[in-house]
């Protein structure tokens, strides 16, 4: 199968707003950390959600069809869309509740709502090409990557705002005071965030030897979509140059540097495009082995 574009971004834009979305309401909401950048990751969060959808009606000869299937309420591009709709409902709601000043437990309970609606987005993305048809699509694995890949671009965009915020914050107060909120409020947060990074680097390394393996056992075996061609073939440098240095080795290198510092905020800025590069890649490797069984019939 060739590689759908405009699904591939799609679904990358969908995946970073929501990680962002989750990471930022888990990190401000329920741990009470880095309350500053609620704002701007629902901002960031919305825009990217809107990206990606419409990066999904480029993917529509006619766009006007999608309504008709939309009464379909089965249907993928039904859940999708309503999923969409529902949480950019709940991030607007949220980023008012935020402007009004309204009271912690409100706003912990609109953005624990939109984090929920976020990922089950992101794990229907997925699961919308999970199809017997194609065997190398055919495993609940697919989401679940959707869903690792998700929280690690997640993990580095919330990563690379509190950073931002952090030296914007040190520019603009004494050096006593700098100091202090460097050592007092940054320390923590920035440890959580590293090790969350870990934890997620680590379930996608996991996964992906899992989906690498359920393709080697998928039934239906054709060259289109075995390992071989993934490990040594055609799509080894998509694998192993996107997938594992990109994705896995560059960020796992760059968390070592994960501090406050003008230099370590540009390295958290290059592992957040590394994993979107990543990200891309994984998405087009999918449907590169998305060859169907219909030559076997």
């Amino acid at each position: 199968m060739s590689i759908q574009w405009p699904l591939v971004f799609f679904t990358l834009f969908i995946g970073l707003g929501c990680g962002t979305f989750v990471g930022s309401v888990i990190l401000t909401e329920w741990y009470g950390r880095a309350k500053q950048i609620r704002t701007i990751s629902a901002g960031i969060a919305i825009v990217s959600i809107g990206v990606g959808g419409m990066s999904s009606i480029l993917h529509l000869g006619h766009p006007e069809r999608m309504f008709g299937a939309l009464g379909h309420p089965t249907s993928g591009i039904f859940m999708e869309s309503t999923m969409s709709f529902l949480l950019g409902l709940a991030i607007i709601v949220y980023i008012l509740a935020l402007r009004r000043n309204a009271s912690d437990v409100t706003c912990k309970i609109i953005g624990t709502v939109g984090a929920v609606l976020a990922v089950g987005l992101t794990f229907v993305n997925g699961d919308a090409y999970v199809m017997a048809a194609i065997p190398a699509w055919n495993t609940w694995i697919l989401p679940t990557l959707y869903l690792t890949s998700a929280a690690v671009m997640g993990c580095f965009c919330i990563g690379v705002l509190v950073v931002r915020t952090v030296n914007y914050s040190l520019t603009t107060t004494t050096v006593t005071t700098a100091e202090s909120a460097a050592t007092t409020e940054t320390a923590a947060t920035t440890s959580m965030i590293r090790c969350a990074t870990w934890i997620v680097l680590a379930m996608q390394a996991v996964m992906l030897v899992a989906y690498l393996i359920h393709i080697a056992i998928a039934p239906y075996p054709d060259v289109t979509r075995s390992v071989a061609r993934v490990l040594a073939g055609n799509l080894a440098l998509l694998f192993w140059g996107g997938l594992v240095l990109l994705g896995l080795l560059v960020p796992a290198a760059l968390m070592t540097k994960f501090y406050t510092k003008n230099s370590e905020g540009f390295s958290l800025k290059l592992g957040l495009a590394s994993v979107l590069a990543a990200g891309v890649a994984f998405r087009a490797l999918m449907f590169l082995l998305g060859s169907s069984v219909k030559q076997f019939f």
